[in-house]
């Protein structure tokens, strides 16, 4: 990069200055300055023109280059410049004779530069006189180039349709060369791109006729030929009158649709209502508006600013339109990529804010469509070293991009921090749920489509990514900040970090995320069409590599930046990484920058981190980048804490994503040196508050940080013996401090998060407690040592840590919380330091829970909890006493508040902080109780004798603890299992609506969801949600859903008893919550899928939801009753398989061979031979699914990939069961299993039902939820291989019932669709036919392959039914009016070709309403067709023999054609059809009882009068279609002589 140069000459010419180079001896002369320079910077790029500012005294034969001035400085490609005149070198004459002398130069032109498509109007005041400005305008239909006096091109027609009686002047432009340069103005204006608008051009020329005199004297700007028509055009306007002009305004507007006509004078009026400012500007010109601070240094004429042309976001109504709200729910990918489209035209402010820019405003080098984006163009109104506006008319994300490699610095600067202006806006509304478009909202900020301006700005069209890895090695240090800034809110390093630092104040979550985009595996026949495949990456782990590594192999081809453009997008962090970003910032580490781009590229490092173990480890393997970042960890000073607690926040993140990386930061002593804090001689806590807030606060950051880095290694099994070194300045925090002096100086919240970090940590290591046995372990000091540095820790540590945390329980004197055992006031005031309370108290509550969990292990066999205690320490029944005595449980009434109930009303406060801590807090205090009781109950005699012989317990308080804290609090809590499983019933459906397209999101970023709406998999909300989600299933394992009574009681229940509040619906509606609860998970929430499959394929739950069916069959009357019934044999059967099957299905792992295992898990090496793009298969044949547990890999590392697995699991997960057998995998192997499973599912599906039906709730059941098409789909697919589902009677009842159920479904959502279109204006027929197909889409909502699906079925069903009627009306459904066209067309082509129309069941016994598949008349001509070619093929006769439904829907749809129909446009397809069956009659005289049937269908009754009338006009009718054919008049005398 050339640097800028200070110009102080006086001016010069600019003539260019020629030098003689003689052969022996090269000259060389000093450049001089030239004039005309803005703000003194000479541009990189030189003029051929310029000139010099002496006269060498020899001819020249050589110049050298002079800087051309533009404007403002400009950007320019090395094609742009510095361009040097041919080298003419003083030729050496040879002696010969036949040298020709002829000078050839005279002869010769110069080289020109390419001219740019666009017009310059640097020149136009020499075209244009002073009185008249306009612009230009194109015309489609004669290419004539004229232009509009006044106004805009886009007004300037509006107001021709308007038909305005003053006239406009058309002007013609000249197209000026790149290299031109207006020297006296000192700008270039460009043409308004208008394409598209008829050429009109009215008014008056003026009198003084210069102005043609004018253009056609200049010879420069146009050429002969569009001088002639331009010449032509001019005269031809001066000759028009008033009304010849009126006349071409009426003429033209006749041409035009009138619909289009009144948009635009509507737009018209509007634009020019609100712009009368900017109109009065317009008279005295737009050029001179922008210009005349330039020229003249005079203020601007009326007001007229470039920035009055612009509003703001809130007034922007031209975007509220981009999306409606059907638009935003759809997923269809055509209408999201019509959202990220539109975002090439937004304009964004220096803020990041949308604005609205007229388009005449708006430089045509930057509007043309589908090129790129030239510096120069953006430049050529940029006026930052002028007076006015220069960001009034905003920028575009390309020409940001573009700018981002400007040659001035502070250009190069400014338009990172624009774009990190617009990103960090775009954030900020999608996390706050404005970042998409919905109807029913009208703020301002949802006029704005940010998530699709977050997707475009990612994407690979704008190539942000290679742009800024330029940006990163420039060498201005403002330009690097704001390079690193951008990247960091790409990688969305801030929202993320908020994120995961509230995930791990959670004691449940210990394992972390991976940022990286990913997407489903696409959902083949061979996987039942079903959703939720296995997550995959979305650029292959081996396409990230660091481009600085050189790949000598051969063979292999090299890298190249159009290989890392589409990794980049593909995925921004591995295209970042792959374009060695990190040597870079490891070099910039090392120059010692400032804090603020060391706390930068610090986060960007974090954020790399965070995206893959894959990208983990190219952090740890750059050279010299993790001794910069322990050298960063271990400065001293107040100032550097930022960069230490980002420092030691990088180290943690490596050490979850491996535990190799945590291990060798343990053996190299990275450990030690970070943690550097805990092994000096702190201060007090008094002299630590007295050091003030703003110290407190960092310092408190950096040892949160500390002990997070711990609690990793202690969780992997490391640095457990550091307790002893640590324990000290542990013991500071870890007791009660006293809290006036906190109050007073205000640091009781970063007090509280040392101290809960502290309890956390002692969670950690009492995971690693040996089982308790002996009371000799409470005395062992010891610490065992396995084999790498694993550790356990020792029971002799835990009685003084319990003693301390027993000191939080109790609540009387802690500040904030001791309110909260009172009864409720209306002026209770919880802030930020009540949530920090209670996040401690929750810490200390889950430290209990982990070591009372090793007193009660329970051996995998004992379910009754049948293994006895020998002995119990004194500190479990203490513990419990204090959360008797404190309040925790309301176990009396009258005695005020329990903080149970305290808590609840907590967690539905607004604010999160609040709410998060009092779930925590009642999850670790319910789990706690229940450990409590499970350690007392299986330790009974011990624990009475401990009783009665402590005086200090109330005799009340230790009979609560004898008997179980549970049994006496259940009231309480039942209360909290119902409030809470109506919230997790309400919060599944938006887990459900994150994934788009297949993807985690919709845009290929780093965290935030990937651009959806309020973070997606990232939202607090929903972690929040999982979370309430986990409570629920703690509560279900101490109150089980179904009880005995509740067995008992539904077995002797009156059916009727079902309609009223019962106990029945409370039983199912806990079910129903079990349901939702599958639906909240996420990858990270596997256990919760687990504890939800256990307790909903409970033997009592099944036998409940089994008797349950029953009743509902028997109130039910159109439903047929079932004669048997199942035992507790098969419920205990079902229980078995359907757990297995589920937990196979979607808890399974995707895992490679052990070959390919080996390969990919070498430590730390990347192999160069990956250096090409590799496919992205979707099925790999090394790859098998195993079934693995959440904790089999629990140690080997803390972060959660989504690749390989399929969580979340989606809303018909429970198809799965029915839809096994019919896999193609499946086809030769149909084991017993799979025909189980497919029995049980059946019946299974069946229950859930008839209890979605029942369930009275404010929120839909998810069984509910999911589509009609999906349950019909599952059903087809249990037939797909074979009938053996049908063989057995129990499962055929149940087949059968399902689909009576599906087809009342069916005909409701019909009804109910015709209902809403009932009244409206346009033709029912059509309407009903467009609404009806939308209800069984199958092809869109399964597969765009699905028709073939339906022919496999076919041939199955033709294959080995025998005419099956169950089977045969799963067929007919394909033919339902309600199925899209392609499935109706596909489904009876097969049938009649296959002749298999007459295994189909009549009409009557299909399980859906007969008009449902005869109303609408049919529409569409192919399936007409089909019809009739059926017909006269013969594949009806046999159908017509047994009136199956093929023959009743051909024969109902062509008489509908034939003798109803009256629509013009099915005339000639009526003729048709017609004549066709009268001909096929005539040939072979085989179908006449059809022709028959055709003609009487649908008669009035004899005895009706106009039974005769409509007769003969059906004859009439035919014979008129007939049209004096013989043949066919005499098929139709034949038929009236029998009728």
């Amino acid at each position: 990069m050339e640097p800028e140069r200070s110009v102080k000459n006086p001016p010069v010419s600019r003539k260019p200055k020629a030098v003689y180079f003689s052969s022996t001896k090269p000259q060389s002369e000093e450049i001089h300055a030239t004039n005309g320079l803005v703000g003194s910077i000479i541009e990189k790029g030189f003029s051929s023109s310029s000139s010099s500012s002496s006269n060498p005294p020899n001819p020249s034969i050589i110049s050298y280059p002079q800087p051309t001035v533009l404007p403002f400085p400009v950007a320019r490609h090395r094609s742009h410049g510095p361009h040097w005149n041919p080298l003419h070198v003083e030729p050496e004459f040879e002696e010969e004779d036949d040298m020709d002398e002829t000078d050839y130069s005279a002869f010769a032109s110069p080289i020109k530069r390419k001219e740019k498509k666009g017009l310059d109007f640097s020149r136009w005041r020499n075209f244009v006189p002073q009185s008249d400005y306009g612009f230009s305008k194109h015309s489609e239909e004669n290419n004539k180039i004229l232009a509009t006096k006044n106004l805009p091109c886009r007004e300037a027609f509006e107001e021709v349709v308007q038909g305005s009686s003053e006239p406009l002047v058309a002007v013609k432009r000249a197209k000026a060369s790149s290299h031109m340069v207006d020297d006296e103005y000192g700008t270039q204006l460009s043409q308004s791109n208008s394409a598209g608008l008829p050429a009109v051009a009215t008014g008056k020329l003026d009198n003084n006729g210069g102005d043609t005199e004018m253009l056609m004297s200049n010879k420069e700007g146009f050429g002969s030929t569009m001088e002639d028509i331009h010449a032509e055009n001019l005269a031809r306007l001066k000759q028009m009158s008033q009304e010849e002009i009126a006349d071409a305004q009426a003429e033209i507007i006749g041409k035009m649709n009138p619909a289009m006509v009144a948009m635009l004078r509507k737009r018209g009026q509007e634009k020019l209502g609100n712009r009368k400012v900017v109109a009065s500007g317009h008279e005295k010109g737009v050029h001179e508006m922008i210009e005349s601070d330039e020229i003249s240094g005079k203020d601007n004429v009326a007001g007229g600013s470039p920035s009055q042309g612009v509003k703001s976001t809130g007034m922007a109504a031209e975007h509220a339109d981009w999306v409606s709200s059907e638009q935003v729910n759809s997923n269809s990918w055509k209408i999201w990529s019509e959202r990220v489209e539109k975002v090439r035209d937004l304009r964004f402010s220096l803020e990041g804010d949308v604005l609205d820019v007229d388009s005449y405003l708006v430089p045509s080098g930057c509007k043309q469509e589908g090129a790129q984006p030239d510096v120069e163009n953006v430049a050529e109104r940029d006026f930052l070293r002028t007076e006015g506006d220069p960001a009034a008319l905003g920028y575009s994300i390309k020409e940001v991009i573009a700018l981002i490699r400007s040659m001035v610095p502070a250009q190069r600067a400014l338009a990172l921090k624009l774009l990190d202006s617009i990103l960090n806006k775009a954030q900020f509304n999608l996390l706050n749920d404005k970042g998409w478009l919905d109807a029913k909202n009208d703020t301002a900020s949802n006029h704005v489509d940010w998530q699709a301006i977050w997707a475009y700005a990612l994407g690979p069209e704008p190539q942000l990514v290679l742009s800024l890895r330029i940006a990163l090695d420039d060498n201005h240090h403002s330009v690097v900040l704001a390079c690193a800034k951008v990247i960091q809110s790409i990688l969305s390093c801030d929202m993320n970090e908020g994120f995961f630092n509230v995930a791990e104040k959670v004691p449940a979550i210990q394992r972390v995320l991976c940022t990286a985009p990913i997407f489903r595996s696409r959902a083949e026949i061979d996987s039942s069409f079903l959703h939720g495949g296995f997550w995959k990456y979305s650029t292959k782990p081996s396409n990230i590599i660091q481009s600085n590594i050189d790949n000598d192999d051969e063979g292999v081809g090299e890298h190249t930046i159009q290989d890392d453009i589409v990794v980049a997008g593909q995925d921004i962090a591995a295209g970042l990484v792959r374009m060695g970003v990190l040597p870079r910032i490891c070099y910039l580490l090392e120059m010692e920058p400032i804090p603020a781009l060391v706390e930068c590229l610090l986060s960007v490092l974090i954020g790399l981190a965070r995206h893959s173990p894959y990208c983990a480890n190219a952090v740890f393997q750059c050279p010299r980048l993790i001794q910069n970042i322990v050298n960063i960890s271990t400065m001293q000073g107040m100032m550097e804490l930022l960069c230490q607690i980002k420092a030691i926040t990088l180290l943690k993140v490596l050490s979850q994503m491996d535990k190799r990386l945590c291990l060798n930061f343990v053996k190299s002593g990275v450990f030690q040196q970070v943690m550097w804090h805990w092994y000096r001689n702190l201060n007090t806590i008094d002299q630590w508050v007295e050091s003030g807030k703003e110290h407190c606060k960092l310092t408190s950051s950096l040892m949160i940080e500390q002990l997070r880095l711990w609690k990793v290694c202690v969780s992997y099994g490391y640095c457990v013996s550091y307790f002893a070194d640590f324990f000290p300045n542990l013991c500071r925090w870890l007791s009660r401090p006293t809290f006036n002096k906190l109050l007073e100086f205000s640091v009781l919240d970063e007090f509280a998060h040392v101290v809960r970090e502290a309890y956390v940590v002692l969670g950690a290591l009492a995971e690693l407690l040996p089982c308790l046995h002996s009371t000799d372990q409470l005395i062992k000091r010891d610490t065992d040592h396995g084999d790498d540095f694993v550790e356990t820790w020792s029971w002799s540590h835990v009685v003084p840590m319990v003693n301390f945390a027993i000191s939080w329980l109790s609540l009387n004197d802690i500040p904030y919380v001791s309110s909260m055992t009172r009864c409720f006031e209306e002026n209770d005031i919880y802030n930020s330091s009540s949530s920090s309370i209670i996040w401690v108290i929750s810490a200390v509550l889950h430290m209990f829970c982990c070591v009372f969990g090793k007193m009660s292990l329970r051996r995998a066999d004992d379910e009754n909890n049948s293994t006895s205690l020998p002995w119990l320490p004194e500190f479990v029944p203490k513990v419990g006493i204090e959360i008797v005595k404190n309040g925790f449980l309301c176990l009396k009434e009258g005695k005020g508040c329990s903080f149970i109930e305290r808590l609840c009303y907590l967690r539905h406060q607004d604010d999160f902080d609040m709410s998060f801590s009092s779930l925590c807090c009642l999850h670790g205090l319910i789990k706690l109780t229940s450990l409590i009781d499970d350690c007392i109950q299986r330790a009974r005699n011990a624990c009475d004798i401990q009783l009665h012989t402590e005086s200090s317990f109330d005799i009340e308080e230790g009979k609560v603890i004898a008997e179980g804290m549970i049994k006496w609090g259940r009231d309480d809590l039942t209360g909290v299992l119902d409030a809470f499983g109506s919230l997790v019933s309400a919060e599944w459906p938006m887990v459900q609506y994150l994934e788009a397209f297949g993807r985690g999101g919709p845009a290929p970023g780093v965290g935030v969801g990937w651009g959806s709406p309020c973070g997606g998999f990232w939202s607090l909300t929903v972690l929040r949600a999982q979370e309430d989600a986990r409570l629920v299933l703690e509560l279900l394992e101490n109150f089980p859903i179904v009880l005995e009574i509740h067995l008992a009681s539904i077995e002797s229940m009156n059916p009727l008893v079902l309609e009223s509040p019962n106990p029945t619906n409370h039983v199912l509606h806990r079910i129903n919550c079990v349901l939702a609860i599958c639906l909240v998970a996420g990858p990270a929430g596997r256990d919760i899928v687990e504890a939800a499959f256990k307790v909903l394929f409970q033997p009592p739950v099944l036998k409940y939801l089994g008797l349950f069916l029953h009743r509902f069959l028997q109130l039910d009357k159109r439903l047929k009753s079932f004669k048997w019934q199942y035992e507790d044999k098969d419920y205990l059967l079902f229980s078995k398989i359907l757990n297995s099957h589920f937990r196979e299905r979607w808890l399974s792992f995707k895992t490679k061979s052990s070959g390919d295992a080996a390969e990919h898990t070498k430590k730390h090496e990347l192999s160069r031979k990956t250096a090409l793009l590799e496919t992205i298969h979707e099925d790999q044949e090394n790859e098998e699914i195993l079934k693995l547990s959440s904790k089999d890999t629990v140690f080997s590392s803390f972060c959660i990939e989504w690749i390989r697995q399929r969580l979340p699991v989606p809303e018909h997960w429970f198809l799965s069961a029915l839809c096994g057998i019919g896999e193609l995998k499946n086809f030769d192997s149909n084991s017993s299993n799979e025909l189980e499973a497919a029995k049980i599912g059946l019946f299974f599906l069946l229950c859930l039902e008839a209890s979605s039906l029942t369930v009275v709730s404010d929120q839909k059941s998810p069984i509910f939820n999911v589509s009609l098409v999906w349950k019909l789909h599952a059903l087809s697919m249990s037939l797909h291989a074979n009938m053996a589902v049908l063989e057995d009677e129990r499962t055929r009842d149940v087949f059968e019932s399902l689909q009576e159920l599906y087809g009342k479904q069916l005909d409701k959502s019909r009804h109910k669709a015709e209902h809403k279109f009932s009244d409206s204006s346009s033709n029912l027929s059509e309407t009903r036919g467009g609404i009806c197909s939308e209800i069984l889409s199958f092809q869109s909502q399964i597969n765009d392959s699905y028709s073939t699906f339906v022919e496999d079925l076919i041939g199955q069903f033709g294959a080995v039914s025998y005419g099956d009627i169950i089977f045969g009306r799963q067929i007919a459904i394909y033919l339902h009016r309600c199925v899209d066209f392609p499935i109706r067309l596909s489904t009876w082509n097969v049938l009649s070709n296959s002749y298999l129309l007459e295994l189909l069941p009549p009409l009557e016994m299909c399980f859906s309403e007969a008009d449902g598949y005869l109303e609408p008349p049919e529409d569409k001509a192919q399936i007409l067709e089909a019809y009739a070619k059926a017909w006269t093929s013969g594949s009806l006769e046999k159908a017509f023999t047994r009136r199956s439904l093929g023959f009743s829907l051909a024969l109902h749809h062509l008489h509908s054609l034939i003798f109803e129909s009256v629509s013009p446009d099915t005339l000639k397809l009526r003729n048709k059809l017609a004549k066709s069956l009268l001909r096929s009659h005539s040939h072979k005289h085989r179908n006449f009882g059809m022709l028959l049937h055709l003609v009487k269908y649908k008669l009035p009754i004899p005895e009706d009068p106009l039974h005769g009338f409509e007769l003969i006009r059906r004859f009439d009718l035919l014979v008129e279609i007939c049209e004096r054919n013989s043949s066919l008049i005499a098929v139709v005398d034949h038929l009236k002589s029998v009728l």
